[in-house]
């Protein structure tokens, strides 16, 4: 672990005043560890039953708007349970899993980790990243996955500062 970069979120959380401060803490330290090129958190409110996208690196492309409903479906019971990282190394494992591929092929992406984090049996949100094809191979999932907890500490700050 790069305690350097884990020195930099911390003063990051410190400080923080919005939402988009908590969202750019954790892009910037995934940035340093794993790289991204296009990062997202969606925040979970199981008990209303909607999610929510509070942070996105790039705005335009993926806006910060409303909200849409959970299906809360076997999928989603599994990645609350299992807490299973989510990986597609490229384009053709992305195939029939993302409505917005072309989307995610316009800017130049091709492999995808969305990393559940959840807390007290509830999905508190997901981290999602975008990189060019076959960049996120296990040692870089393997890296996400330890920063499990810092996600888990902007989602548990959003959830008390922010209605999410």
């Amino acid at each position: 672990m790069d305690f350097t970069a884990l020195k930099r979120f911390e003063d990051a959380l410190a400080i923080y005043e919005t939402e988009r401060d908590v969202g750019r803490a954790l892009h910037r330290l995934v940035e340093e560890i794993v790289g991204v090129k296009l990062f997202t958190m969606t925040a979970d409110n199981p008990d209303a039953g909607y999610v929510r996208r509070v942070y996105s690196s790039d705005e335009l492309a993926y806006p910060i708007l409303g909200t849409k409903p959970i299906v809360f479906d076997a999928n989603y019971e599994a990645m609350t349970r299992d807490r299973k990282t989510y990986v597609a190394a490229s384009l053709k494992e992305m195939e029939g899993e993302f409505p917005d591929l072309e989307l995610i092929k316009s800017l130049g992406c091709g492999s995808a980790i969305n990393m559940p984090v959840v807390a007290g049996g509830k999905m508190l949100g997901s981290v999602n990243l975008l990189h060019e094809e076959h960049y996120y191979g296990p040692e870089r999932v393997a890296q996400m996955e330890e920063l499990v907890v810092p996600a888990m500490a902007c989602f548990l700050i959003l959830r008390s500062s922010f209605t999410i």
